[in-house]
């Protein structure tokens, strides 16, 4: 395997581990914590808003407290595995939040250092387009852990057990990539070229802020609910768990297809057709009926998620090269 494909799929592995699993892995485990436990819906959601902020100060923290990106990426994964032990170790609410909230502020340190150690690497090797392979990562996440639930549960698997199993996963994974972060933290991340400026930024930096924090405003609703949404509009409970799968595949298609997307079209054109891609899955999501309607709903959401990401951090780097 040559050192740039081991890039993206160090910097594809992180990213399944901190979104897959450390963020968003609650999406498909709560019907089931629900059914095992009696977890309410607003717990629920406090779950979910508990690790979104954790999330908030984990990238906070990342931006005023500067860590080697090798020593931040090592400390997050160990504190997600933690973390996703412990919620199959304790049906406490108190505890389960605490947990998340760990989550979440380990899954941004892995996320900030994740990408920005990998497209270091692959810019100053001259291979940015395998970027795509990079953060297609949360994508091959997302399908993983839901798979496993929608396999797992007709068995008999407990929330419990899954939660742990997740935990096993990310210590697992994690062992791959410990030894092949690489040396020194600025050898390479201080020999990556700048970005051209044959194609200039396209605007203020507050915009783009503006943008991604509207953007992901769009999609944490349906992505933290979303096997939730497809039970109450479908009645069919045997199909709720395969939308979280689907949601994954939508996300890791769309990141891939971009590759061979035309160089004239620039980031914000991109960033603004997410957009709208992300508000017609919201608006099907919440008021569609039917399954044609739910489905469309996902991949209108999915195909959108990872692309909005990606392109901001491109548009970031135009801004401070």
């Amino acid at each position: 395997m040559n050192r740039e494909l081991r890039t993206a799929l160090i910097g594809m592995t992180t990213l399944a581990l901190a979104l897959g699993i450390g963020r968003f892995v609650l999406t498909p485990l709560l019907p089931l914590m629900q059914a095992d436990n009696g977890l309410t819906l607003v717990a629920g959601g406090w779950l979910a808003s508990t690790n979104l902020l954790g999330y908030l100060l984990g990238a906070l923290l990342c931006a005023l407290w500067p860590l080697p990106p090798r020593a931040s990426l090592r400390i997050g994964a160990v504190a997600v595995a933690l973390a996703t032990l412990g919620m199959g170790l304790t049906t406490r609410l108190d505890v389960w939040l605490a947990w998340r909230f760990v989550a979440g502020i380990a899954s941004a340190a892995l996320v900030v250092h994740g990408i920005a150690w990998s497209m270091a690497r692959l810019r100053a090797a001259g291979r940015p387009l395998l970027e795509h392979v990079m953060f297609s990562g949360t994508g091959v996440g997302i399908v993983g852990s839901g798979l496993l639930v929608a396999t797992s549960r007709p068995l008999g698997a407990s929330s419990a057990s899954l939660w742990i199993v997740f935990g096993v996963i990310t210590i697992a994974l994690f062992a791959w990539t410990w030894r092949r972060l690489g040396g020194d933290d600025t050898a390479t991340a201080g020999n990556a070229p700048a970005p051209s400026r044959a194609t200039p930024p396209s605007g203020p930096a507050w915009t783009l802020v503006a943008m991604y924090g509207l953007l992901g405003f769009a999609y944490t609703i349906p992505a933290a609910f979303l096997p939730l949404i497809a039970e109450r509009q479908l009645h069919l409970p045997a199909l709720r768990e395969w939308f979280w799968p689907l949601f994954g595949v939508a996300m890791t298609a769309s990141t891939l297809a971009l590759r061979w997307l035309p160089v004239r079209i620039d980031n914000r054109t991109v960033l603004a057709a997410c957009s709208v891609s992300l508000s017609g899955g919201m608006l099907l999501s919440v008021g569609g009926r039917g399954l044609a309607a739910l489905v469309l709903a996902t991949l209108l959401i999915g195909i959108a998620t990872m692309p909005v990401v990606m392109y901001t951090m491109r548009e970031a780097r135009l801004l401070a090269p």
